[in-house]
């Protein structure tokens, strides 16, 4: 009699034959049964960011510290100020957008689809808030929410990690670091300086610093002490206007630190560690710290304008505006006006200074440093990753990047030039390469150089690169022939580097 209740195995499709022989005996190829999932919902797991992701449903657009807790459909923008890698293939980005913070759990398959950046926007879509105690992530300041993302998983959740162009409207927002009303802005709270926080204002539990980066070191691989195992970091110099200290960063925040460019990038650090070695004093990043890269307030404004002072003070090589000016109109026009040093001073520091001009100026070499900076390997130079780089060829390598870089004469060669109305120090002026060449190998001491010299060098196509090739004879012997000499110089005045360019050389 037949049962009124299905069986089991009518749940159930046959299954394939591994093996089925052919008709004429010969075996067939194993035959592997299917699991049920199409090619695209695998890639869809698998290569979750690589998939374009549509919003299934509606999301509304919220700012994190108006975030509920319970089952809420959001969608979220902000930076990432602080990142931790778990090791149970998860990650904890903290997201900031100005008004609040949030913990973002991110449960990923591939680790290399998630490398985040301290800085980078973020876009989020959850379904659920969470109080920040339920996710185990510490006592982090400001962050009142957390939530999980399952990219690939849970198709109700996403997360895209930007990578916004330079000056487009994605870089341009959400930077106004927390508890900053910029509408009325006096001072932010905890905010000190570099110098009052190495004295001691680390002991202060909310205290903050505004930096900017001064250099970035080469990535080095430190052995740990209490465990096996390596770690890489990197030496990235701050400073502010006070002080200047070493901020050290680890392991995955060293890509964050890479695209930091010197003298430009400012970071307000909430929260760092502070680490002394003897007189050397180390600040850092731990898992509660937060970082803002590049905020958008007025104590950051004006740490960048500092910065951009002091570089122009401090710069060794400032590359040669060839575009701004017509060098041959410039030296063989009919505009070629003589000014006195005391001339161009008053003309660049007029209320209402022309955008660009050039002219003559008939000096008189006063100092040579030539011998001595050839001593101090450093004829010729550049900067590099922020820090300066010098040799006595025209060629170095940058000990941060390992990369080859073209270097210039270094201006500090000319001490001072004089005129009969003041006096001008060489190290301010930027040269161009012909009138290096023009200064240092005119036809005159060409034709009068000493018979017993060795050095027999060409001089009907002669450049500034082959002073690099003499001996310490024939470097004091230029420097004997040009002291005390008057030349003429054609200058153009620069208002963008607000510095004298030298475009050509005659005696």
């Amino acid at each position: 009699m037949d049962s009124p209740y299905p069986s089991i195995q009518s749940f159930y499709s046959r299954e394939i034959p591994l093996i089925s022989p052919k008709a004429d005996g010969d075996s067939q190829a194993l035959t592997q049964p299917g699991d049920g999932f199409t090619s695209s919902e695998i890639e869809a797991v698998t290569y979750a960011l690589l998939i374009p992701w549509e919003p299934s449903r509606h999301y509304e657009s919220c700012p994190i510290s108006f975030l509920e807790s319970g089952p809420r459909n959001y969608h979220i923008q902000g930076r990432i100020v602080n990142f931790t890698t778990v090791e149970d293939n998860h990650l904890i980005l903290i997201v900031s957008d100005g008004s609040g913070a949030i913990a973002v759990k991110i449960y990923y398959l591939n680790a290399s689809d998630y490398k985040p950046r301290l800085g980078q926007r973020a876009t989020i879509w959850t379904t659920y808030i969470s109080e920040p105690t339920s996710g185990g992530i510490g006592n982090v300041p400001f962050c009142a929410s957390i939530t999980s993302i399952y990219p690939g998983r849970n198709h109700a959740t996403h997360i895209i990690l930007h990578d916004d162009n330079p000056d487009s409207d994605g870089d341009g927002i959400l930077r106004c670091p927390l508890e900053c009303n910029l509408k009325d802005y006096e001072y932010l709270p905890g905010l000190m300086t570099l110098k009052a926080f190495l004295a001691s204002g680390y002991d202060m539990e909310e205290g903050k610093i505004l930096v900017c980066v001064r250099s970035v070191g080469p990535r080095r691989t430190i052995q740990a002490k209490k465990r096996e195992g390596t770690f890489d970091m990197v030496e990235v110099g701050v400073f502010d206007d006070t002080a200047v200290s070493v901020l050290k960063v680890w392991e995955d925040k060293v890509a964050s630190a890479k695209t930091w460019i010197p003298n430009q990038t400012v970071l307000l650090i909430s929260k760092p560690t502070y680490k002394e070695y003897g007189k050397i004093s180390e600040i850092g990043i731990r898992h509660n710290s937060m970082v803002d890269v590049d905020p958008k307030f007025p104590d950051a404004d004006w740490l960048r304008k500092r910065a951009k002072t002091l570089m122009k003070k401090e710069c060794i090589s400032i590359p040669f505006p060839s575009d701004t000016w017509d060098i041959g109109l410039a030296i063989h026009g009919p505009g070629r006006t003589l000014f006195t040093i005391a001339e161009i001073e008053d003309q660049v520091r007029h209320p209402e200074p022309k955008s660009d001009f050039t002219g003559k100026l008939s000096v008189i070499v006063l100092e040579l440093k030539l011998l001595e900076q050839w001593r101090k390997n450093a004829i010729c130079c550049t900067e590099c990753c922020g820090m300066p780089l010098s040799a006595n060829k025209p060629v170095g390598t940058c000990r941060n990047c390992q990369s080859q870089r073209d270097l210039t004469l270094n201006p500090r060669i000319i001490g001072s030039m004089v005129d009969e109305s003041g006096m001008v120090a060489g190290r301010r002026l930027v040269w161009h390469d012909d009138a290096w060449t023009q200064l240092f190998f005119p036809k005159s001491i060409a034709n009068e150089a000493p018979a017993e010299d060795d050095q027999e060098v060409d001089l009907v196509e002669q450049s500034w690169e082959e002073l690099t090739l003499l001996d310490t004879n024939g470097i004091r012997y230029i420097e004997e022939q040009l002291l005390y000499s008057r030349v003429t110089l054609t200058f153009g005045w620069s208002s963008e580097l607000e510095r004298v360019c030298i475009l050509g050389v005659e005696w």
